[in-house]
């Protein structure tokens, strides 16, 4: 299953589930309010709940509330601008590189035989950078962030 974090409006969340997924690029990359995070939402999801309290941890990646499932393996979950200020003021107290490598064990066991393939702990630590910075954006606009996760 794959996921990506947009940005939303108040308004854009009242219209509900198909207007929202909608609005999502299918982008891979390069799309400044919108986050794709494939597969790896997975492994950042454990990392942050290492972080601090439950509550706190799973806010940016997985907790919100459901605007909406199509039955087919697409799901769309929104995070209102109150909680998305909590999730980035939590974010931005991570650095995300020293972050990652100090969870680096934790990361490696999820892997067959614990071996980490070359490069991929930079690659989280960006997309760590990326969800901070899309949430950093949407609490600075007042905004929610939709939640798309689709497989």
């Amino acid at each position: 299953m794959d996921m990506t974090l947009r940005r939303i409006s108040a308004a854009d969340a009242d219209k509900g589930f198909r207007h929202v997924v909608s609005g999502f690029s299918g982008e891979r990359g390069g799309v400044e309010d919108e986050c794709f995070l494939g597969r790896e939402w997975e492994v950042l999801e454990q990392i942050l709940l290492a972080q601090g309290p439950e509550e706190i941890g799973e806010l940016p990646i997985t907790m919100g509330d459901l605007l909406g499932d199509d039955g087919l393996g697409t799901a769309c979950f929104h995070l209102p601008p109150d909680e998305v200020a909590v999730a980035a003021r939590f974010l931005v107290a991570i650095d995300a590189e020293r972050f990652v490598a100090d969870h680096a064990d934790e990361i490696a066991r999820t892997f067959r035989h614990g071996d980490i393939p070359a490069g991929y702990l930079e690659i989280l630590g960006r997309y760590l950078e990326k969800v901070r910075d899309l949430y950093t954006a949407a609490d600075r606009a007042g905004e929610g962030v939709a939640k798309l996760v689709e497989g």
